[in-house]
């Protein structure tokens, strides 16, 4: 069975939808319902160091994309707090990178968060800064833009054509009545 080009592709992108929707759903059907629950059962374990079964509580809390931000960002922030607990330094950016993924503006509290924390949120939102781009050179980009344009309209009326074919010109109006 051939099919023609046309409908093969559309029948491929119908295929990759109806995939792409499977997996969206499937995603938000994964995300724990219980997040409070789970979060108070993560800051129990990271108070008594059971750092493993604090990460099994709160990780998929930070992951679920169905849940509100305001929980994500505390299950980030008490990841990031394991993660350190546990001397992994790489795996707590990565979870202060996702706490700042979720709120942007998000400032640690220098009285409530650890000092290392507190480090690492202030180093990942410097890293995160864009570099300024120095004024400098705006005037060049305007300048070779107003020269661009002026080419375009001087090559436009070079190359618009000659008034050969054109139809006669219209007449004079008449003169008002008295």
């Amino acid at each position: 069975m051939t099919l023609p080009h046309g409908r093969l592709i559309g029948v491929l992108c119908a295929l990759l939808g109806a995939w792409g929707a499977l997996g969206a759903s499937l995603a938000s059907a994964q995300a724990p319902a219980d997040c409070p629950a789970r979060l108070a059962e993560g800051r129990s374990a990271y108070l008594a160091a059971a750092f493993t079964k604090a990460v099994m509580q709160v990780a998929p809390c930070a992951r679920a994309a169905s849940s509100p931000d305001s929980t994500r960002a505390r299950a980030y922030r008490l990841l990031s707090f394991v993660r350190l607990a546990q001397n992994d330094k790489p795996a707590a950016r990565r979870a202060v990178e996702g706490l700042l993924d979720v709120q942007p503006q998000y400032m640690p509290d220098p009285d409530r968060d650890r000092p290392d924390f507190v480090a690492l949120v202030r180093a990942a939102k410097a890293d995160r800064r864009p570099a300024a781009e120095p004024n400098t050179r705006r005037w060049l980009r305007w300048a070779l833009g107003a020269a661009a344009v002026a080419l375009g309209v001087a090559a436009a009326v070079l190359l618009g054509g000659s008034d050969e074919g054109s139809p006669a010109p219209l007449p004079a109006p008449a003169p008002p009545p008295q």
